[in-house]
């Protein structure tokens, strides 16, 4: 501190006072001199009142940091090896390479930790006042546990002291301390609005490289009003929330997803652990759907039934290349996940060669299938599914399972197929055994039989003309179709 005061001496009587007249030889201060002299004193006493915390005892300090953190903030900080002072941009503790506890557990790594300071009054240690925390480069690391922690600290009052978090992550992690997925944050914030009494988390961030803005109010007064707004520009995907507590363990609430041309609309109710709800006035599209469920948290249990009217079948065939990165995540090959779903479907039109579905999506012990699963043609017949296994190989998910086509009526399948009079021969059934690769949207076929009988070499060598699924359309079914039974012996 005395090498600071020499030095301002120095340059107050090298720079300013160094002005004379060398006429007269008397000495004169301008009036702009008289300005930066009191504007550089005051300036160094500001700076010298900014620098009293490092006249604070470290091992205080340190202590008196933490203390806060936890009182006002919930945070329980540890590892204060590198602890320092900075005035700029505004005074703070920095603390570098520290940890977050949560029952003596380290859940948060933060590589830079600022703790701001009121300017208030620095003279006095004991009134030392946080003003706001900065949180830079940490990473979140929570387990299927860790969410209800999570959920609690949201439900609970936030301190009215803003906390910023900037360039982290969330991982979330399986039992097996695997990493299933990860949330990158490029700026979050939240704090309690005293006036309105609410809650507000804006987080804006990444998963799965899909850019999203997050924002979270929590109401905290009698109405307990909580809602939830995310928006995925990108994909033109937007989720609103609101729910309103009604018990300790009991809430209602509605929910909206917009998705490109399509408009869910969910109202659910939440009792102990599981979320029973239905829809209520949606479209996919230009299709109307209707669906009710009962989801249970712990364990992950889903019950699911679709039902959707107006619906084009090829659409189905048409995967969204964010459904098939969200496969590619593993996360539904899931031991401790269990789903049933059941998706029906009204096509009311002519278009394609099926006009009604029921398709079965079921989750269990880590295997998915497809089993009994439909695809009708009212005229002609249905195809169904059985012994499915939805599974990755070598970086492909693949779908392996048998598909059984009962043939209602063959005359029917002729007329559709515009089979000439000798090629029509009667068929009964269909059983093919194929893999089929959604990634690369190939076919596989691994056995057919034809009215529970062998097909010939030559039969196998033409379906293989199936394989690209890229390239298969109406037109080109027929004509291959059309061959092969030209071959078929009967």
């Amino acid at each position: 501190m005395k090498k600071i005061v020499k030095i301002f001496n120095n340059f107050v009587r090298n720079t300013i006072f160094n002005v004379k007249n060398k006429t007269n030889n008397k000495f004169i201060i301008s009036s702009f001199n008289k300005f930066l002299i009191t504007f550089i004193s005051v300036l160094f006493l500001y700076i010298f009142y900014l620098l009293l915390p490092l006249l604070y005892d470290k091992d205080w300090a340190k202590d008196n940091i933490k203390t806060k953190l936890l009182s006002e903030f919930k945070i329980d900080l540890s590892s204060f090896n590198d602890f320092s002072y900075q005035i700029l941009p505004a005074p703070h503790y920095l603390i570098k390479d520290s940890k977050i506890l949560k029952n003596q557990e380290s859940i948060v790594d933060v590589k830079n930790f600022k703790i701001f300071l009121s300017q208030k009054n620095l003279f006095n240690k004991d009134k030392m006042f946080i003003e706001n925390i900065t949180i830079n480069k940490a990473n979140f690391f929570l387990l299927r546990g860790s969410l209800n922690v999570l959920i609690d600290s949201i439900d609970n009052q936030f301190s009215n002291k803003k906390i910023t978090i900037n360039k982290s992550n969330i991982f979330f992690k399986d039992n097996l301390d695997e990493i299933i997925s990860i949330i990158k944050i490029d700026k979050a914030t939240l704090f309690l609005d005293e006036k309105k009494l609410i809650n507000l988390l804006k987080l804006k961030g990444s998963v799965f490289k899909i850019p999203f803005n997050f924002e979270l109010k929590n109401k905290k007064d009698l109405i307990r009003k909580k809602e939830i707004n995310f928006e995925a520009k990108s994909l033109n995907l937007s989720i609103y929330n609101e729910s309103f507590a009604e018990k300790n363990t009991s809430a209602k609430g509605k929910n909206i997803i917009s998705f490109l041309n399509s408009k869910i609309n969910t109202e659910y109710e939440v009792n102990d652990n599981s979320i029973e709800f239905n829809s209520n006035n949606s479209r996919v599209k230009s299709s109307q759907i209707n669906y009710n469920g009962k989801l249970s948290i712990n364990p992950f249990d889903l019950n699911l039934n679709i039902n959707l009217s107006d619906y084009k079948m090829s659409r189905l065939f048409n995967l969204n290349p964010i459904l098939i990165e969200f496969l590619k995540s593993e996360l539904l090959f899931n031991e401790n996940i269990s789903l049933n779903t059941s998706l029906i479907i009204n096509s009311n039109t002519n278009e394609g060669i099926f006009h009604n579905a029921q398709i079965y999506f079921n989750i269990l012990n880590g295997k998915v299938n497809l089993d009994s699963s439909k695809f009708v043609n009212e005229d002609i017949g249905l195809l169904e599914l059985s012994n499915s296994n939805l599974f990755f190989e070598n970086n492909k998910l693949i779908l392996n399972t048998d598909i059984l086509f009962d043939i209602k009526n063959s005359n029917a399948l002729f007329s559709f197929l515009n089979t000439d009079k000798k090629s029509r021969k009667e068929i009964r059934n269909i059983v093919i055994n194929l893999n089929y690769d959604f990634l690369s949207n190939e076919i596989e076929f691994n056995n057919v039989k034809i009215n529970n009988n062998e097909v010939s070499t030559q039969f196998f060598n033409i379906i293989e003309g199936f394989r690209d699924n890229n390239l298969n359309n109406l037109v080109k079914t027929r004509v291959l179709l059309n061959e092969l039974l030209s071959i078929y012996e009967g």
